[in-house]
Parts: C-alpha cells; sequence; structure tokens
C-alpha cells in the first residue's frame, strides 16, 4: 500500500513539472490577448529596474480607452519582480520562467483547495483544468501585470473563504488567513486596478470576524500580512508624495448606460473565465476561428467539442445556481459568493467608462473556478458524467498542446518576435533597445 501511495505522489510531481514546463513554453509563444505594447512595457518595466539600478517607483501602465486617461499604479512589486530574475540569469526568458513559477505556485494552491473542499472530485481533474483553462493559460504565463497579480488573487480568496464561518473549512488557520489576506491584497494593489473590487471582501471578513470576537486577529494579522508590500509603496510616496494628479479617480465617471444595459455580457464574461471560451483566442470572427480548426488534424475535433463546451458551461453555472443546499458541501454560501462577486463587479462598472471586459475581472479567476467546480462536483454524484470528466480533460490537453505547437510554428508571440531584441538590450544594459517608456511615464 505504501509502495502503491509512493507511486502515485511521484507520477503526481511528474504531472506538476510537465504542467509547470508545458506553462512556460505556452506563455514564450502564445500571442497577446490586448496591444502588444502593454506587453513590452511590462517587460520593460523590469529590464529598466535591472539596466539601471534604479528603484522602480510605479509599476503597470493603465489607459482608459473611452478618456485615454494615462497613470501608473503606485509601487515597486511589478518592478522587482520583473528585475528579479535577470539576477540570477541575464536571458530574455528567465522573467517568463520566473513569472510562470509564481503563477504556477497560485494555481496550484488554488486546485489544492479545492480538492479540500470537494474530496469527491479526481485531483487530476481539478489540477489539470484549474492549470490549463484559457484564461488561465493566456493570463498567468505571459509577462504582463494581471499574470504577476494571480497569486496575490488566490492567496486573498483562499484566505477571504477561510475567515467566513458560512465557507470556512478549516483548511487553513484563522491567522494564516488573515494574514494572506493582507498579503494578496496589497499585492495586487501594486499590480491590477481590480484590487479596488477587493476591498469589499476584506470589510466583510472583518466585520464577521468582529462579530465572533475576534477582532485582534482579524485587524493584527491581516495588517501584519500587508506590511512587507505596504513597504515598497513607502518610497513612491516619499518621492511623489500621494497625489501625482494620475491618481485613480481618473478613471471614474458619470453612470454609464451602456454597461448598465449590458448586465447579460457581462455575466457571461464572469463565466467565461471559468470555462473553456477558446473562440476569441484563435481569431475574430468564426469564419477565420472555423478555418483556424480545421487547418490543424489534431485541433479540429477536441477544438469543435471544447468549443461547444464553452456554452455548456456557462449555462451549467447559471442552472445549478437554483440547485438547493447539498449536504456537507458548504453549496449556499459559495453560491451566494458566486452572484456576489459578479453583482459587485458589475456595480463597479457602472460608474467606469470601460466595458467589464474578461481581462479587467480576470482576477476573480478563484471564485468562479470554485464556483464551477462545486457544480461538477455535484454532478460527479452519477457516473456518467466521470466519463464525460476524463473526456473532457483529455481534449482539453490535446487542444491547447496543438494550439501552443501551431504557436511555436507561427512565431507570433511577444517573445518570439522580439527575443533578439531583449537579448541585446540585456547584454549592452540599454532597456531602450528593445523599447523606450512611454511619453510622459512617472517611471
Amino acid at each position: 500500500m505504501k509502495s502503491s501511495n509512493l507511486s502515485i505522489r511521484i507520477l503526481f510531481l511528474a504531472f506538476l513539472t510537465a504542467a509547470l514546463l508545458f506553462r512556460f513554453v505556452f506563455g514564450l509563444y502564445c500571442p497577446s490577448v490586448t496591444a502588444d505594447d502593454d506587453y513590452t512595457q511590462t517587460y520593460v518595466i523590469g529590464l529598466k529596474c535591472f539596466t539601471t539600478h534604479t528603484w522602480p517607483y510605479f509599476g503597470p501602465d493603465v489607459v482608459a480607452p473611452e478618456t485615454q486617461f494615462h497613470t501608473q499604479m503606485p509601487g515597486a512589486l511589478e518592478g522587482l519582480l520583473g528585475a528579479l530574475p535577470f539576477w540570477f540569469s541575464a536571458s530574455p526568458e528567465s522573467p517568463y520562467l520566473f513569472l510562470n513559477l509564481l503563477s504556477f505556485l497560485g494555481l496550484c494552491l488554488l486546485a489544492w483547495y479545492a480538492c479540500k473542499r470537494l474530496p469527491r472530485l479526481s485531483p487530476w481533474f481539478v489540477f489539470t483544468w484549474v492549470l490549463l483553462a484559457p484564461w488561465a493559460t493566456h493570463y498567468s504565463t505571459q509577462v504582463i501585470n494581471p499574470s504577476y497579480a494571480f497569486l496575490g488573487s488566490v492567496l486573498f480568496f483562499l484566505g477571504f473563504m477561510e475567515t467566513i464561518p458560512a465557507l470556512r473549512i478549516a483548511a487553513i488557520s484563522r491567522t494564516w488567513a488573515n494574514l494572506l489576506m493582507g498579503f494578496g491584497l496589497c499585492w495586487v494593489m501594486q499590480l491590477h486596478m481590480s484590487w479596488l473590487a477587493f476591498v469589499p471582501f476584506l470589510l466583510f471578513s472583518i466585520y464577521s470576524q468582529i462579530k465572533e470576537g475576534q477582532w485582534k486577529n482579524a485587524l493584527g494579522f491581516t495588517l501584519l500580512g500587508s506590511l512587507p508590500l505596504l513597504a515598497l509603496l513607502i518610497p513612491t510616496f516619499a518621492v511623489y508624495g500621494f497625489s501625482t494628479g494620475k491618481d485613480v479617480h481618473g478613471f471614474a465617471t458619470g453612470f454609464n448606460w451602456n454597461n448598465a444595459k449590458d448586465i447579460f455580457g457581462t455575466l457571461a464574461r464572469y463565466l467565461s473565465i471559468a470555462s473553456f471560451e477558446m473562440p476569441r483566442f484563435i481569431g475574430e470572427h468564426t469564419n477565420e476561428r472555423i478555418q483556424y480548426l480545421l487547418t490543424s488534424p489534431l485541433l479540429a475535433v477536441p477544438g469543435f467539442l471544447l468549443w461547444l463546451s464553452g456554452y455548456i458551461q456557462p449555462a451549467l453555472m447559471i442552472g445549478f445556481w437554483f440547485v438547493p443546499e447539498i449536504p456537507l458541501r458548504r453549496w449556499k454560501p459559495m453560491k451566494w459568493l458566486g452572484l456576489g462577486a459578479f453583482l459587485l463587479l458589475y456595480g463597479c462598472f457602472l460608474f467606469s467608462p470601460d466595458m467589464a471586459a474578461s481581462f479587467r475581472i480576470v482576477l476573480f479567476y478563484p471564485v468562479i473556478m470554485l464556483y464551477s467546480l462545486y457544480v461538477y462536483d455535484y454532478l460527479a454524484i452519477n457516473p456518467i458524467w466521470h466519463k464525460i470528466g476524463l473526456a473532457f480533460i483529455l481534449c482539453v490537453v490535446l487542444f491547447q498542446a496543438g494550439y501552443t505547437m501551431k504557436n511555436i510554428q507561427t512565431n507570433n508571440s511577444i517573445y518570439a518576435r522580439q527575443k533578439n531584441q531583449m537579448a541585446q538590450a540585456i547584454d549592452q544594459k540599454n532597456f531602450a533597445l528593445l523599447s523606450p517608456r512611454r511619453p510622459d511615464s512617472l517611471y
């Protein structure tokens, strides 16, 4: 029995190693989801820190498309995360590898936690799906600020759920949960604007703990967890003050009727984060997407099946919201958490000039992914769904492998097109050889 358990652990470790290496290659050759310059500038922020030996006072550039309002998020975290791997290996690939180690750690923690909550689900299914879902691969393997933020998002939401009585399963102690919540929030705070939507969750957690008489633990350890990352903000505020004229209020507008009317579109994009939403990543139009699949025998069958599943999965998530409480599964609080997160995001975008696009809300991946896994756990009662789940995972692996091979052949990624410039900039210690920083950048 012990020998069998050891063999399974070794096999699982080999699987995780292969998954990490795959995600690393995927990130190198995956085409960009948003503007190419966003990826280049993220890389350059870390490269500038390394080549000039300067302190990165500001991190991600943030531009509002509707108003062209431009700012940078305060704090040194992104610059340090981008520069650190160069000190170990001055190669174009090192930031990609380091980023993938961070996001892989976060997603593995999420999968581990999901298995603790839902022991009926196969760990092989959970880990494979969490690591290879389209939004997790396209937005946690490439060098861009939301990818770095994935780790903080997972830490925050795991900590949050373990501090709420109705959601807690005691997988993490309350002390560690508060530490993770504080650390995760301040991590995301320096990397992605969606941290503002995390704050209501934090306040609700503290309120719930105060009601339990745990106010010292809630306030003390949440603050303690946030201190290391808050320290990275001190130099920025010391040099630039607390207002640069380019602060977050520039992204707030009056009531946006277009976003208000787009409630079902917002819901679809929210649910798609935990679905196999593949078409948008392979072409702009239906004909182009069909042609993409038909040109590769390896992609055609799994591709069309997964395309269909990308519609079925959101429908299941909506339909199963109306399923009553599942004994011992804490389904009811989880479904209210899923709905509450959606309503909060919808409310935030009512006063934003930007549409609630998936890439702007992708850091809620831990919430919606856990919610979707509850649906699959419920379905797993019937053995037929085990076979469907196995077929689905095989299609996911085949498609993602074929997709990556095709990307390697086309050389259409930021890395493939710019690796020579990256290498030259690193060798000559001149980040501008890759790209100058944007005009009026604060760092």
